[in-house]
């Protein structure tokens, strides 16, 4: 792993000098939020972290029970950590003016939030303990117990998943979840309420930020009803402006069928008051006789 590192810290060195290249204990990143006590461990170094902190490449984030923590690193990745949760920040090369790079995140244990930042999507890698993420312009949810079961919730895009045997899964079902088991076994995207063993776990603590959103990512996709009674729309997102767009072009719709109804009623209304014209219609009077009829004219008769 190290060697790894130290090759790719080469490789970068060569890159222009817009590069944004990270060795381990150099920061890549900031604390947004820091809720009760947050913790970064770098060798021997532990610190207690507050808000407008720095991150750094190799630090072990530790969370406390009661804590909460949100992180945004230098590509904009943007992280949320809740209670209990471990995370490594294991590497970091990035550079804006060149495809590729590498974002390796480890994902130890507890529940997470991950929005990917504009980086190339081929860089990002984040592990579980017995497997691999790789996104495609995605934000999700992980839960990592601690027997190595994890939980992953796609709220956005679509990710990958691989094992350690070469195993891989595609999730492009936002709103659905895929067990990764401590074997490594890699289910197929299900519901909540289809989801094995979930009734280990209460759904508020395996999923914190679907309860309560990150300041990270304030605007929900999802509500809780929507993940635990599957009531998923069909086209989940949060474009409200695309909402608003459509709203006036259905009333627009509706508007002219209502003027093309009108005018058929108006021509219907004409070619009825036409046909009443008295040609051949009779009044009966009600003195007894005829009453007025359209008055004829009769030639004399010699």
């Amino acid at each position: 792993m190290r060697l790894t590192k130290l090759a790719l810290f080469a490789t970068a060195l060569l890159w222009s000098s817009a590069s944004a290249v990270a060795a381990p204990g150099d920061t890549i990143g900031s604390a947004v939020t820091i809720v009760s006590l947050v913790t970064a461990e770098y060798e021997a170094d532990e610190r207690q972290l507050a808000t407008g902190d720095n991150v750094r490449q190799d630090e072990l984030i530790d969370v406390s029970t009661d804590g909460r923590g949100e992180l945004r690193l230098r590509d904009d990745t943007k992280l949320a950590l809740g209670p209990g949760s471990q995370l490594l920040l294991d590497e970091f090369v990035y550079n804006p003016e060149i495809s590729g790079g590498a974002i390796v995140l480890n994902l130890v244990k507890g529940t997470f939030r991950f929005v990917t930042g504009i980086a190339a999507k081929p860089a990002y890698v984040i592990r579980t303990p017995t497997a691999s993420i790789t996104v495609r312009g995605t934000i999700f949810d992980v839960y990592v117990q601690d027997s190595g079961m994890s939980w992953l919730l796609l709220l956005e895009g679509a990710i990958e998943v691989c094992n350690e045997n070469g195993e891989c899964r595609l999730h492009d079902q936002p709103g659905k979840l895929i067990r990764i088991t401590p074997e490594g076994g890699l289910g197929n995207p299900v519901k909540w309420a289809s989801l094995p063993e979930k009734q280990d776990e209460p759904f508020e603590s395996a999923f914190p930020f679907i309860v309560k959103a990150p300041l990270i990512d304030p605007d929900p996709i999802f509500t809780p009803d929507d993940i635990v009674l599957g009531n998923l729309p069909d086209k989940p997102g949060r474009n409200d402006d695309a909402k608003q767009e459509d709203k006036p072009k259905k009333k627009v719709k509706k508007t002219k069928k209502k003027r093309v109804k009108k005018a058929r009623r108006k021509r219907k209304s004409k070619r009825r008051a036409s046909s009443n014209i008295p040609k051949f219609s009779i009044t009966i009077g009600v003195g007894g006789g005829m009453g007025r009829r359209p008055k004829r004219h009769h030639k004399p008769k010699y």
